[in-house]
């Protein structure tokens, strides 16, 4: 479970950085799309799709599967 927790920690992680990025290296950029600043649709754009594509990754390479029941206590009574 720690491995499972860091490695969410580290995705978490990757998309602050990446919305922090994309919105001060694309503040000084000019533009807009759908009337709104690029930086602002960019950033939380890429930070949504970013976040599926982790949350895919993680539950596809790095979740492992297991029993909730307790084996022990069911192998006693």
């Amino acid at each position: 479970m720690n491995r499972e927790a860091a490695a969410t920690g580290i995705a978490v992680a990757l998309i602050a950085v990446f919305w922090w990025v994309s919105g001060f290296v694309l503040e000084k950029m000019d533009f807009t799309i759908f009337y709104m600043p690029g930086w602002f649709v960019v950033g939380c754009a890429g930070s949504l799709i970013l976040s599926v594509c982790s949350a895919v990754f993680l539950v596809k390479k790095v979740y492992k599967d297991f029993s909730l029941t307790d084996d022990e206590a069911a192998d006693i009574t």
